[in-house]
């Protein structure tokens, strides 16, 4: 069945999804019904994982990552490593429609932003202050006393003892661990009733990353792809995805007429190959507004809306167990 139009995102969109919702119904676009979706998530102060209050990285400072992407013409704009500005995801649009390029990092997007009128201001207050804090005096993650010695000195003097931080303790296996429990991306797809798809993707990246670190969510063909047959995103341990091409390989599948639920379940278990740790969730739509969801981690859910309900509805992603 194909339907007039279809919204889905991963687990914290419940926020936006009814707004996006309420433009498709009204017969607003798909790129709009992303953008606005986003926006409201990016800014609730209670979600750490995106915008406002969004994860710091290891020094304490909030770096935002952001993409979308428009179907039809597989045009697409992101923005990486921005500090200061709350609304990644509506720049990364900017970035699509006016500028030259199709990603923009740290100065040069804040420089960007700045000159089309976006506000600079602080995006992280108390709350996400004392969230850090909490992480780093190991709280929230259970960390040896020695490794929680050596990331405190890290933090302090980052460009001395990162050398000795990675020589003293697995740090890879600290931030596989991090990829498991504090982490978090909003993703939406949206197909309009111009049958029109389009993707966003927008996050603070993985907590205590290293500064400058770039997942997956603003790079196409990674955390986010879409053509004019299906729309595809990723949340989780974004080095994976990056690695994998995760979002590329799924929307390929489904031009090679294999169905979204399968195309995407084939993105998990490519996690095979790379024979590690991490966590991924592959969020899907294809162009008759038919959503697919499967994770690696047990219990993560989505959520959908189309034309035929009246309100996003709950649903659980499919886990795979990878060996």
């Amino acid at each position: 069945m194909t339907l007039d139009y279809a919204i889905c995102g991963t687990r914290n969109s419940n926020i936006g999804l009814p707004t996006g919702l309420k433009i498709l119904r009204e017969g607003g676009n798909a790129l709009d019904a992303v953008e606005e979706s986003i926006k409201l998530i990016e800014n609730n102060p209670y979600d750490i994982t995106v915008g406002f209050n969004g994860f710091p990285n290891l020094l304490g400072i909030v770096e935002l990552d952001a993409s979308i992407m428009e179907g039809s013409t597989r045009n697409a704009g992101a923005v990486a490593a921005v500090k200061n500005f709350r609304h990644p995801i509506s720049i990364a649009r900017k970035v699509m429609e006016i500028s030259p390029h199709v990603m923009l990092v740290g100065e040069g997007a804040e420089r960007f932003a700045k000159a089309l009128g976006y506000q600079e201001e602080d995006i992280i207050d108390e709350l996400g202050i004392q969230n850090y804090h909490n992480i780093m005096d190991g709280k929230s993650l259970e960390m040896p006393i020695e490794a929680q010695e050596l990331v405190r000195e890290l933090f302090m003097r980052f460009d001395v003892h990162l050398k000795e931080v990675m020589e003293n303790y697995s740090i890879k296996e600290w931030y596989r661990k991090l990829s498991f429990d504090k982490h978090g991306t909003t993703n939406v797809i949206a197909l309009d009733n111009e049958s029109n798809l389009a993707v966003g993707v927008s996050t603070s990246g993985i907590a205590m990353k290293f500064p400058g670190r770039v997942g997956d969510s603003p790079i196409f063909g990674a955390g986010i792809y879409c053509s004019d047959k299906a729309g595809s995103a990723c949340t989780g341990t974004g080095e994976l995805a990056i690695r994998l091409s995760t979002t590329r390989l799924v929307v390929d599948r489904v031009h090679r007429n294999i169905a979204i639920d399968k195309a995407t379940e084939m993105g998990i278990l490519e996690l095979k190959q790379l024979k590690e740790q991490g966590v991924l969730h592959i969020i899907s739509m294809d162009k008759s507004g038919q959503c697919a969801a499967f994770t690696n981690k047990d219990g993560l859910y989505h959520y959908y809306a189309d034309s035929s309900m009246e309100d996003p509805e709950k649903r659980q992603s499919v886990f795979l167990k990878i060996q």
